[in-house]
């Protein structure tokens, strides 16, 4: 009955690991974006976060696969994959990089705008993103 017990917490323990590992969107980081798209309707320059040091952005649009995306750009997205994107079409995704790890992540509402770039390493010297009169926010190439 104790070895039964035992492995019960166990089990229980890894699984709550897994959820506790998961990122969160980073309010601070999305009300830093957010003001960036709207102070600057036309042009949004995400290379100079200060708060952040991150290498890459992944950009994941609604109803994004977390595991097929880990697939396709072959990178462990495992710390973000119970986010809920997959399920919403209300958000963009902006998920930060450094070393090919994410480090953070922020849920950006597409009342903001929609960005085009989506499922690309971008690095953070050229996260330079124009934002049209739809609302389409793509990246300056």
């Amino acid at each position: 009955m104790k070895k039964v017990a035992l492995l019960l917490l166990l089990v229980m323990n890894l699984i709550s690991c897994q959820y506790l590992s998961q990122l969160n969107s980073d309010k601070e980081l999305t009300k830093i974006i957010e003001s960036k798209i709207k102070d600057n309707s036309m042009k949004i320059d995400l290379t100079k976060i200060d708060n952040i040091d991150y290498d890459k952005l992944l950009i994941l649009e609604p109803y994004s696969n977390i595991q097929k995306t880990e697939i396709e750009l072959n990178i462990d997205l495992s710390n973000i994959s119970k986010n809920y994107i997959c399920n919403s079409d209300g958000i963009n995704l902006l998920v930060f990089l450094k070393n090919g790890k994410s480090i953070k992540i922020s849920e950006l509402n597409r009342t903001n705008g929609d960005f085009k770039d989506c499922k690309v390493f971008i690095n953070r010297k050229n996260a330079l993103f124009e934002k049209n009169e739809k609302g389409i926010i793509a990246l300056i190439k």
